[in-house]
């Protein structure tokens, strides 16, 4: 029997036994379906994560605080305030690759307005914050040169912050208060929507004067900084550019050759790489959860297939009496382990495909991204578990002596 003949005998038995065979296939189709939707679902938040960063440009360079130390403990990154704003008067001064430097005071605050308020972070910026980060306004304006100069207390609101507050009225924002930490602020510009960058919703964000912020968040005479964003003139000086910040940073921090650093800087490209890694491993993770569903489908199949060798024992030892070879029964049950597993492996595709298109936009992405590697995969697997749990039943069947299949009940 060749192996056409072998896959069409393995579906007629197949369709002999609808309802069971269909049972059997459930473990497949459902492990197949989770793993092909969870790695769509990461993949797709992967790709929207690597596009929302690569729409802040390719010539950003952000310099965070190093970590400080406690007894020779660290204390986690970004715990030292070794960034202030003498650093940006000496980027401003010294470096020749950078067209544009916004800094940044960030804080996590409550912002009310009457009976309605959110935990939002609160930065504080400077008007080059705007180009720097490629952010836009909707409407109103963002902070201004005046703003910084006189401690100004107003805010621009991201789109969500905007949702929370004033989501379900009909109160037009610009010129209100509101209250950041029970201080009150107007509201002189809403920003255009950003969305997701990294792990953070960048719509859920509060702008108020880098001065304004510094003092009321951080105490009279406070100069640190949470960051510095610097723009580099073009992408080709990327490398040129950190290694100039970095000189300017250590003389301005008095640095001594055998200290290190006690700042990062870190370009687009790094960090992109860093969110991928992670997005990465929680989506092989996922998968891996899901892929239990596949040894669960696989034992299921197992089980199936020794029940059919026991019923179909008469008829391998009738096939045995006129010439069947061992190798012909051990073909011919494992080629319909694995048709039973490639079936409930190809629905399973169907199924996954579906399911991620209805997951994705519930974790927060914008679409889901099946990729053939994940589908080549799946097949992959599902021939491979045939193949794996369908070997004991095939060899259990074409290790039966004839005259004692021939007399079996």
């Amino acid at each position: 029997m060749n192996v056409i003949e072998s896959v069409r005998v393995a579906l007629q038995s197949l369709a002999a036994n609808k309802l069971r065979s269909g049972l059997t296939m459930l473990g497949m189709i459902i492990g197949v379906g989770a793993v092909i939707a969870l790695v769509a679902a990461g993949a797709g938040a992967q790709a929207q994560v690597t596009e929302r960063f690569e729409s802040l440009g390719s010539n950003l360079l952000v310099i965070s605080p190093g970590a400080a130390f406690f007894r020779g403990m660290s204390q986690g990154a970004a715990t030292a305030q070794s960034l202030t704003n003498d650093d940006v008067l000496a980027i401003a001064r010294l470096a020749s690759t950078v067209s544009g430097i916004a800094p940044e005071y960030s804080i996590n605050a409550q912002v009310v307005h009457g009976n309605k308020n959110t935990q939002t972070t609160v930065l504080g910026v400077t008007p080059e914050y705007l180009s720097v980060r490629k952010w836009q306004t909707d409407r109103g304006r963002f902070i201004d040169d005046l703003d910084l100069i006189n401690h100004a207390k107003v805010a621009a609101l991201g789109a969500s912050v905007v949702e929370d507050l004033f989501g379900q009225t009909l109160i037009d924002p610009l010129g209100k208060m509101i209250k950041i930490n029970r201080q009150n602020y107007q509201i002189v510009g809403i920003m255009a929507s950003k969305g997701v960058g990294g792990f953070q919703n960048l719509d859920d964000q509060v702008f108020i004067p880098l001065s304004t912020a510094q003092i009321k968040f951080g105490g009279a005479g406070n100069t640190s900084l949470r960051a510095i964003n610097v723009q580099v003139v073009s992408a080709d000086k990327m490398e040129w550019a950190q290694a100039e910040l970095a000189a300017i940073l250590r003389a301005s921090h008095g640095l001594a050759p055998a200290q290190s650093d006690d700042f990062t800087v870190q370009d687009q490209t790094q960090i992109v790489e860093i969110v991928q890694e992670m997005a990465q491993t929680f989506t092989v993770l996922l998968g891996s959860i899901a892929a239990i569903s596949l040894l669960v489908g696989g034992i299921g199949i197992m089980n199936i297939m020794l029940v059919s060798v026991t019923e179909r024992t008469r008829e391998i030892g009738i096939r045995k009496a006129v010439g069947a070879k061992r190798q012909h029964i051990l073909a011919q049950f494992l080629v319909e382990a694995v048709v039973l597993s490639l079936v409930g492996g190809i629905v399973g595709i169907l199924v996954g495909y579906g399911g991620a298109q209805v997951i994705t936009p519930l974790l927060g992405g914008a679409r889901a991204l099946v990729t053939p590697a994940s589908v080549v995969m799946a097949v992959s697997v599902s021939v491979a578990v045939g193949v794996f749990f369908g070997i004991y039943p095939a060899s259990r069947a074409a290790a039966l002596i004839p005259i004692e299949a021939l007399r079996y009940e």
